[in-house]
């Protein structure tokens, strides 16, 4: 099969481009793999010379005879052929052959020695190759022995023969010959066009004429497009010859030998190509037997049968081979290989077709379809089983195998037993699987399903249906499937098999048919449950399928549900002790916030009322274990009913003995349990009595205490097993107690640590106790959400957060609220314990010195916790900071630590006992007067008065004493209104320290540095670019060449130069794209290249961009000229026709051998002429080339002749234009040069008319100027001497500029020396010019750059220079007086150092203990003897000092003890405030069930009139608040009548305080809350939670009445303390009034009043510092008072809503008091004692203080002045070397 078309293949295209020179070397490699592949070409002639044929040859038929034209010269002009014989070489007839195959030659000296050649006269003749394959034809060649043909054809044919197509017309008349065919060079490859080329007469013989099918002129896209492949594509070539060309006596003599010289003549013919393999072989074999009888082998030569590759076959490779037809055959293209592909038949046939309409179904991917299918399958891959067989997933597809037969059994099968073909997994496809009937199953449809029976082939369904359940029969069957009979499972009961057994449920295909209930034995009501979900029938609040887990917002208590903590008991003869929470949980082995300490006689009273039901109960005490081996032997109980048990009951038998219990405890256990237990019934309130007997049985021990934790009632586990009627069973109770679940819960163990079978018990336990599941009620505040814990109830609390609840702080914390708790941290030494109030956090302070909430604060005036020392404020403040002492809010315009300096812009000396007021600065008009420019000022002593001065600190910009004028290099007005210096803005280009480089009036730059200029310099100077305000200006660099000068210099900020036309670049050195010759001084030239005539760039565009020097375009072959629109270099005529002609120059005569390239002229060297300057020219005469000069005369009268020509010439032009101009414009020149010189005389002649006054009065003039000259003399011989001295001093100056002069001179005479050069250059070689000028400018640009540094250094220089001496001109002055007063200071220094070494020894005495200077040998002296004191030198303040400081350690660690003592005391008196702000949040609770509230509260006002009474009183004595707002919180008070027990409030009453605070919202929040399934059911409880909010507004109006008893003491104790202070301030003035009268009396008298006048100054300090201390305790009591008032408001607000809300309350709770009296006398005298030690250390310390003082004042001030001069001497010293060094240095140096 062959092909319809083809591609050609690109390496063909190139091989006749590029012939190979290794024809039939095969390839090293396969270069066939994976790609096309390509024969080499070569000679299709070789090996075919049988295949030519030719239809005319000379001498065929018998010897002819024919002659050459060309044979001129020779004798023998005519010869004979004889083609009858082969061609043999030196041998006749052979030699005379001229067959067509001697076209083929087989050597290279073959090649002339024969030809071939056509008869006498015959004009068509043509040569045939006939090719036995199909060859792709690259070009031919073919040499001509006799002229070329005056026309011809070559043509081809692809198809043996049977078409001819048309490759090229050749004509030397195209136009006559081939009318028909256009005469043109050809655009694309398949044109066919006529072409003179190779068709004219020259050369007679030896013309070639070459064709090549693929022309390289003309660009290929796509060398594999079909059009090119057709074009290569042949079998057999053809070339017509159809005119000779003739001397055209052919047509006047028609005799035979006018016709013996003209015929066609062939000396060689070379056709190349290759094998058309189409891209699948690499090389060719010889064909077969059959073809290469015609074709005999030769081993150079093309052969014709392609050695296929890519599974193809054929004579071309145009077909796939056998079995290789899963893909179109198609040619390879490039790195495309385009194989064959095997057809996939998976082994199950030998034979495939192609498929297209397969090939395109399939997306173009596959098209071979299998034929003849074996062993079973089918498809067009063999891929499918048969009808009747099915694949095995088991075995592989290529298989023979693989189909095996369906096995289904009719009977119960459709579609008489067809099965499943395939496996798939995603269709749901299972091989071999049968199609069973409806009620048949099975993998080969042979039984009944499940449900069915009697399986027969007449049924259509195959089998008929059971009677019974397929769930609840056996094995899910149904029935029998033979007999039909049904078989129920174990839990499966009914005729049906259809229902389960009682208390199991869900009927399924499990084994056993049904599930039991498995209720949960304390969750739920019974064992049954529904018999399809499951559910069992739960108690309240449980839920699940088994009743085992607690609701939502539920959970299951512990079995120590009912535990009530001793230090909520009634108390007697016992004390509570809190406890901090341990870090561990394990360590938490108590409940609540501590334990009671009990003593012998000590008696707990615990009450309870919401037993959840009757049963007995065991009381389990718990303690802390005690550490001796003894325990507690005497404890008695007795349980206290309010009325007798219930006669139906289950407590109807007990006697009144069973209420009368004895325990003991055990020494190494926390808890004992009561025995016997006690029956106590449901909702029934109850008082538990434990009495402490004696320790010891018999034995009264005073001292013995225990800690009691709480009490706990626990039912018995039999009790509560038996109570669900289980007592049969006794597996859940073993399980409970084998695992000791209610020993480890009793014990506190963590539900994380208890056993996974504890864990299981505690909610069917919690059934048991409570019959239902407990609501969370999770603290808003204290929790982070409302879930809790289902086992135990726990809710996750915020930090330091407790109660299961969250519902209050922990021990040692404070502020409950949204955050949590925060820690108390009450310090260890101010506070007698870590316990703080938990609403304000106050701790306890251990003496009335120290304040503060963590008590770690001294009282106001005094600073140095815990010392508290007394403030050093100068009488100007009278407090300082707590730590360092520093004074706050310093008074009289002072500041500083001490209050001992003014502030800033004032000046004077406020330290006691120099008291200088501080006064407004005056620098110069004062603060706020509007034009102050310094911020501090200081006195200075004066020199002429002594009155100190006053010097102001100016701020910068501001100088002189008063700061009224402007420093350097500012601007402003600074003595006016509103006036300032401002600092000369100059960007930075100014030197600061040069006076006068910016106006000072208008702040304009004068001197600016840096090559800039401007107001501001923020400019470059002229010829400088860059940024001025950065500093940046450098110098242009402009190249001479392209830059244009009179337009300016460059730009000043980016440099840009002017350039001339057509120049680029920054320098202007560069040309524009497309233009040249810089070098040329005017700008650049266009290039103007020939687009049609330059070569192509990279990019495939033509290359229009010339060499830059000399502008020559780069021409591709062909082209020349300058700008490639000529003909090349030495030729001449139009390019763009293709007609160039070479020059044909004289060399001899021609200057060069390029001629006009336009007319083909040459330029002729003098004496040479003539269009090729071959001859003599004009004015020369002889033989040329030996021409000689005509001489002078006839170069004379030439010369006439031309110019007379020449104006001949231009007469001639001017009378052309006189139509149009006229005559008169002919003489327009004369007629203007004639007037222009009469206008010159008369001005001449008009100037020359001078009287005789002009000559007077020159005259004057004359006389005037020369008096004037001699006066100018006289003061030039004045100035002459000034001149001379002026000249002396520029001599030194000249010295210093010589080397910069001599620099700069030689630089200019390089610079004129390059510019010389340059010129030079730039006309006589360009590319020399060009190459130095850029070395010029490299040079030019690096002696610029060395110019600008050393004007750098200069200028960096003369700044330098300029700023020492601006430095030592303005602090000469200062360094002068400074050394002044340090000389002075010094004076003094030495005279207090006289009279420290005189009192020395006396001040060593009461320091160290030894009278002696410097050093005493026991007891040492300060300074450097290395120790000072000892045990033998007691005398001394530092032995004192030492001793003193033993007895504050002593002192502060009883100090610390205390503190702990003190702690557990104040936790109680702080909580009592906290519970007032608690009870608002409580109160909101109680919305929807205070109802009764009102009537009950009644019974409480009694109460609440006495409170009121002393808040009225309190009010009345501060005048704070009115009658009317006291009365609103009693009324508040009053309405508050709810009725709830007290254990009910006890449970509530945290959530109360809390809830209180925000009771503004409360409506709010009810109102979102109300639907709240929560908030639902505790309307239920309404009486309980009504009695628990009376409770707490209860409370809240104790703490009121509390608070106000406080503060009115501290009224008093305030008002006590300032009559005492009246009365001393009034004894002090009696006892001065006394001194006063007394003064004239003896000395003694004045002794005592001075005396009195100290102790009054201490009374009136004291006297301070207690109304500071009495105005904090007011402050403190208003607000308690402000506080109670808003309660109040708070109180009346909720009274009257839960008036309006609920009026059915029944019960008012009983009040409840905390006694606090014990634990404040307990602090106050722990308080009183730590005061007298903290006294005793103060005086301890004060003695410390007075005998060191003067020595220690002495040691730091000798010491401070001996340093302070050293520093001065050091600094003056250091200045004055610097500064003389910069003088000089910057005066000597080289400018």
């Amino acid at each position: 099969m062959r092909p319809s078309h083809s591609v050609a293949q690109c390496a063909l295209v190139l091989c006749f481009l590029f012939p190979s020179s290794v024809e039939h070397e095969p390839p090293e490699e396969d270069v066939c793999n994976e790609r096309s592949c390509y024969p080499a070409t070569g000679n299709l002639l070789i090996g075919r010379k049988k295949s030519l044929s030719a239809t005319s040859t000379c001498g065929l038929h018998g010897r002819q005879r024919y002659c050459i034209v060309s044979h001129l010269e020779e004798q023998t002009k005519c010869f004979y052929c004889d083609s009858r014989t082969e061609w043999k070489p030196n041998r006749e007839p052979y030699k005379l052959s001229h067959r067509i195959e001697n076209v083929v030659s087989e050597s290279y000296e073959d090649r002339n020695r024969n030809w071939w050649q056509s008869e006498n006269g015959v004009q068509n003749v043509s040569i045939r190759l006939d090719l036995e394959a199909e060859f792709h034809f690259t070009h031919l060649i073919i040499t001509f022995k006799s002229f070329r043909p005056a026309a011809m054809i070559i043509e081809r044919s692809a198809d043996y023969a049977k078409t001819w197509t048309p490759y090229r017309y050749f004509a030397y008349d195209c136009q006559n010959t081939f009318p028909n065919i256009p005469e043109r060079p050809p655009k694309k490859h398949t044109d066919v066009i006529c072409t003179r080329r190779y068709s004219d007469v020259a050369p007679s013989t030896g013309g070639e004429l070459v064709y090549k099918v693929i022309s390289p002129h003309i660009p290929t896209e796509n060398p594999y497009a079909d059009e090119i492949a057709n074009l290569l594509k042949v079998t057999n070539i053809r070339i017509n010859f159809t005119k000779l060309h003739t001397l055209g006596d052919d047509l006047l003599d028609y005799r035979p030998e006018i016709d013996e010289k003209y015929y066609y003549a062939i000396y060689e013919l070379v056709v190349r190509g290759s094998c058309s393999c189409y891209g699948h072989a690499q090389r060719c074999i010889p064909m077969d037997n059959a073809a290469r009888v015609s074709v005999p082998y030769r081993a150079d030569m093309v052969h014709g049968r392609c050695e296929c590759t890519h599974n193809t076959k054929g004579l071309n490779c145009e077909q796939c081979m056998d079995f290789f037809n899963d893909l179109p055959w198609r040619p390879a293209i490039g790195d495309d290989s385009n194989e064959c592909k095997r057809c996939e038949c998976n082994g199950h046939a030998a034979r495939c077709h192609f498929d297209r309409a397969v090939y395109q179904a399939s997306g173009f991917v596959s098209g071979g379809v299998c034929d003849e299918c074996l062993h079973n399958t089918q498809g067009k891959n063999c891929e499918q089983c048969k009808p009747y067989f099915y694949r095995n997933p088991d075995r592989p597809i290529t298989d023979p195998y693989v189909c095996l037969p369906c096995k289904c059994d009719k009977t119960g099968s459709l579609n008489d037993g067809i099965c499943e073909g395939e496996e798939d997994s995603e269709r749901g496809l299972v091989a071999g699987k049968c199609y069973c009937k409806s009620n048949v199953e099975g993998p080969w449809c042979d039984h009944c399903k499940n449900g069915f029976w009697k399986l027969t082939a007449d049924d259509p369904n195959g089998c008929r249906p059971c009677s019974c359940d397929l769930l609840g029969s056996f094995n899910n069957e149904g029935c029998n499937k033979q007999t039909g009979e049904c078989l129920c499972k174990q839990l499966v009961t009914g005729d049906a098999c259809d229902k389960c057994l009682p208390e199991h449920y869900g009927l399924s295909d499990d084994l056993y048919g049904c599930k039991p209930c498995d209720c949960d034995l304390g969750g739920s009501v019974d064992n049954h449950c529904d018999v399809i979900t499951g559910q069992c029938k739960c108690r309240r609040n449980f839920s699940g399928r088994r009743c085992d887990t607690a609701e939502s917002a539920y959970y299951c208590p512990s079995i120590n549900h009912y535990t009530l903590e001793a230090e909520e008991a009634e108390i007697t003869d016992g004390q509570i002790e809190f406890r901090e929470l341990p870090v561990f949980v394990r360590d938490h082995t108590w409940t609540g916030d501590g334990f009671v300490r009990a003593s012998e006689h000590t008696q707990l009273v615990f009450k309870i009322d919401n037993l959840a039901q009757s049963m007995h109960y065991n009381i389990i005490i718990k303690y802390e274990p005690m550490q001796d081996d003894i325990g507690w032997e005497n404890i008695q109980l007795t349980v206290v009913r309010p009325t007798d048990p219930s006669v139906d009951g289950v407590c109807k038998n007990l006697s009144p003995s069973d209420d009368f219990l004895t325990a003991k405890f055990h020494p190494n256990s926390g808890y004992v349990e009561v025995v016997p237990d006690v029956c106590l019934e449901a909702d029934v309130p109850y008082e538990i009595l434990v009495q402490m007997g004696e320790k010891r049985t018999k034995v009264s021990d005073r001292t013995a205490t225990v800690l009691i934790d709480s009490i706990v009632l626990v039912p018995p586990t039999e009790e509560l097993f038996i109570s669900q009627g289980i007592s049969a069973d006794n597996h859940h109770r073993v399980e409970y107690e084998r695992s000791q679940c209610r020993t480890q819960q009793l014990s506190l163990t963590p539900i994380s640590d208890l056993p996974d079978v504890c864990v299981r018990y505690i909610c069917p336990v919690a059934a048991m106790l409570l019959n239902r599941s407990l609501e969370c009620e999770c603290d808003a505040t204290g929790s982070r959400s409302g879930i809790c814990s289902g086992k135990g109830g726990q809710c996750d609390c915020k930090p330091n957060v407790i109660g299961r609840r969250c519902d209050r702080c922990a021990v040692g914390t404070y502020g409950f609220g949204p955050s949590g708790c925060t820690s108390c941290e009450c310090d260890s030494v101010g506070s007698l314990n870590n316990n703080c109030n938990r609403q304000s956090g106050q701790c306890s302070c251990r003496e009335r010195g120290i304040t503060g909430r963590q008590c770690n604060q001294c009282q106001p005036g005094f600073w140095s916790f815990p010392d508290c020392r007394v403030c050093q404020c100068n009488d100007h403040a009278s407090i300082c900071d707590q730590k360092t002492g520093a004074c706050i809010d310093c008074l009289d315009l002072t500041d500083g630590y001490y209050c001992d300096h003014c502030k800033d812009g004032y000046y004077g000396d406020p330290r006691l006992g120099i008291n200088l007021s501080c006064k407004p600065c005056p620098c110069p008009g004062g603060l706020d007067s509007g034009f102050q420019h310094a911020d501090t000022c200081y006195l200075r002593p004066s020199e002429h008065s002594e009155a100190p001065d006053v010097v102001c600190n100016c701020r910068i910009g501001y100088t002189g004493e008063r700061c009224s004028s402007c420093a350097v290099n500012h601007w402003g007005n600074p003595n006016e209104l509103g006036g300032t210096c401002e600092p000369c803005e100059c960007n930075g280009n100014i030197d600061v320290n040069v006076e006068g480089s910016c106006d000072p009036v208008t702040g304009d730059c004068i001197k600016c540095l840096h090559n800039t200029e401007g107001a501001q310099c923020e400019d470059c100077m002229e010829g400088y670019y860059g940024d001025a305000k950065i500093r940046s200006c450098q110098k242009c660099v402009c190249n001479d060449l392209g830059t244009n000068r009179t337009a300016g210099a460059c730009d000043r900020v980016t440099g840009q130069c002017p350039c001339l036309p057509n120049v680029i670049g920054i320098a202007c050195d560069l040309c524009a794209v497309h233009h040249f010759d810089l070098a040329s001084g005017k700008g650049c030239e266009p290039c103007k290249c020939d687009p049609t005539g330059v070569i192509l760039s990279d990019d495939g565009m033509s290359q229009l961009q010339c060499n830059e020097l000399d502008g020559r375009c780069y021409c591709k072959p062909g082209r020349g000229g300058r700008t490639c629109s000529d003909c090349e270099d030495y030729h001449w005529g139009d390019p763009a026709t293709g007609e160039c002609r070479k020059c044909e120059c004289d060399r001899i005569g021609s200057a060069t051998q390029q001629c006009d390239r336009n007319n083909g002229s040459c330029i002729c060297l003098p004496g040479s002429g003539g269009p090729l300057c071959n001859m003599c020219a004009r004015g020369y005469t002889g033989q040329w080339p030996r021409c000689q000069a005509c001489g002078e005369c006839f170069q004379n009268w030439d010369e006439i002749i031309q110019d007379l020509r020449n104006q001949v010439e231009a007469l001639i032009e001017t009378a052309k234009n006189v139509e149009d101009t006229g005559v008169a414009s002919v003489y327009d020149n004369e007629f203007e040069k004639m007037e222009n010189s009469l206008l010159d005389l008369k001005t001449q002649l008009e100037s020359a008319n001078i009287t005789r006054r002009n000559v007077i009065g020159l005259q004057n003039e004359i006389d005037k100027l020369r008096q004037n000259i001699n006066l100018k003399k006289e003061l030039l011989n004045s100035v002459g001497g000034r001149i001379t001295e002026i000249s002396s001093n520029v001599d030194g100056a000249d010295l210093e500029l010589k080397s910069l002069v001599e620099e700069a001179d030689r630089l200019t005479e390089k610079s004129q020396a390059f510019q010389e050069n340059a010129t030079l250059l730039r006309v006589t070689d360009v590319q020399g010019a060009y190459n130095i000028t850029r070395e010029s400018a490299e040079k030019s640009s690096a002696a610029k750059l060395r110019t600008d540094q050393a004007d750098l250094k200069i200028t960096s220089a003369e700044s330098s220079r300029q700023e020492a001496i601006q430095l030592l001109d303005n602090n000469q002055l200062d360094f002068e007086k400074q050394f002044s007063e340090n000389e002075m200071a010094l004076v003094r220094i030495d005279k207090q150092l006289a009279n420290f070494e005189t009192v020395l020894p006396m001040l060593n005495r009461d320091v160290c203990g030894a009278e002696s200077a410097p050093c005493d040998q026991l007891c040492g002296g300060p300074g450097s003897c290395g120790h000072c004191g000892g045990r033998s030198c007691l005398s001394g303040s530092v032995s004192k000092a030492e001793m003193a400081k033993k007895f504050a350690d002593e002192a502060d660690q009883k100090l610390n003890e205390k503190q702990k003592e003190a702690e557990e005391v104040l936790g109680r008196i702080r909580e009592i405030l906290q519970q007032t702000f608690i009870t608002k949040n409580k109160a909101k609770d109680g919305h929807d069930i205070a109802e009764a509230a009102a009537r009950q509260a009644n019974q409480t006002r009694a109460s609440l009139e006495e409170i009121l009474d002393q808040m009225k009183e309190f009010i009345d004595n501060n005048q704070r608040s009115s009658p009317e707002q006291i009365r609103a919180l009693a009324e508040e008070i009053k309405m508050a009548k709810i009725s709830l027990t007290s254990d009910q409030i006890e449970e509530l009453a945290d959530q109360v305080r809390e809830r209180l605070l925000n009771i503004n919202n409360i409506d709010i929040i009810l109102n979102e809350t109300r639907g709240n399934k929560t908030i639902a059911e505790a309307l239920q409880k309404s009486a309980e939670l009504a009695s628990m909010r009376a409770a707490e507004i209860r409370n809240t109006t104790t703490v009121v009445r509390q608070a106000l008893q406080r503060a009115g003491t501290a009224q008093e104790v305030a008002k006590g303390a300032i009559k005492n202070a009246t009365e001393q301030v009034m004894d002090a003035r009696n006892d001065l009034n006394s001194a006063t009268d007394e003064l004239r009396l003896v000395e003694i008298s004045t002794a005592k009043t001075n005396e009195t006048l100290v102790k009054l100054e201490s009374a009136m300090k004291d006297i301070n510092v207690q109304y500071l201390s009495i105005s904090e305790d007011t402050k403190y009591a208003y607000e308690a008072a402000d506080k109670a008032i808003r309660q109040a408001e708070f109180a009346e607000v909720a009274s009257e809503q839960l008036e309006v809300s609920f009026e059915k309350a029944k019960e008012l709770l009983s009040s409840q008091n905390i006694g606090n009296e014990l634990p404040q006398a307990r602090a106050e005298e722990l308080r009183k004692r730590a005061t007298q030690l903290l006294h005793k250390t103060q005086r301890h310390r004060s003695d410390i203080s007075q005998l060191s003082a003067n020595m220690d004042a002495f040691d730091v001030r000798l010491a401070d002045y001996n340093r302070e001069l050293s520093e001065l001497h050091s600094r003056i010293d250091t200045v004055t070397t610097q500064v003389h060094k910069q003088i000089e240095y910057y005066s000597t140096c080289d400018i």
